[in-house]
């Protein structure tokens, strides 16, 4: 009988880690509005402006550790059609402390992102 009833109660935290696990999704960061400033002291990076007003970031969906605020911040992988200055266009960003530019110390560093997805662009 207890031989039974420990199967039982394994097969139900079994089901119970199956339910949990399938619930989870990937958390993705919210879609910013930001403007391409130009590109940055190495080739192929360009420096963005997340255009976050008051930096509350309220009207933001899927909040997650880490989420990015209002500033300027620096990337390698933005598409090509919007490498142009001036350029607005709303992206889902993530930090990339991976890798960054190589600069020079005459040039302001600003923490390297990585372009998620383009949720639209302007």
């Amino acid at each position: 009988m207890k031989s039974v009833l420990s199967i039982i109660v394994l097969y139900l935290l079994l089901a119970l880690l199956l339910v949990s696990c399938a619930d989870q999704e990937e958390a993705v960061p919210a879609c910013l509005q930001v403007e391409v400033v130009g590109p940055d002291c190495e080739a192929g990076w360009y420096v963005l402006q997340i255009m976050d007003a008051d930096g509350t970031g309220e009207q933001r969906s899927n909040q997650y550790i880490g989420q990015l605020q209002s500033g300027f911040v620096t990337t390698d992988n933005l598409p090509e059609d919007l490498r142009h200055s001036g350029k607005v266009a709303y992206l889902s960003l993530e930090r990339n402390a991976d890798y960054g530019p190589r600069c020079t110390a005459n040039y302001m560093m600003f923490p390297p992102v990585r372009v998620k997805q383009v949720c639209s662009d302007e």
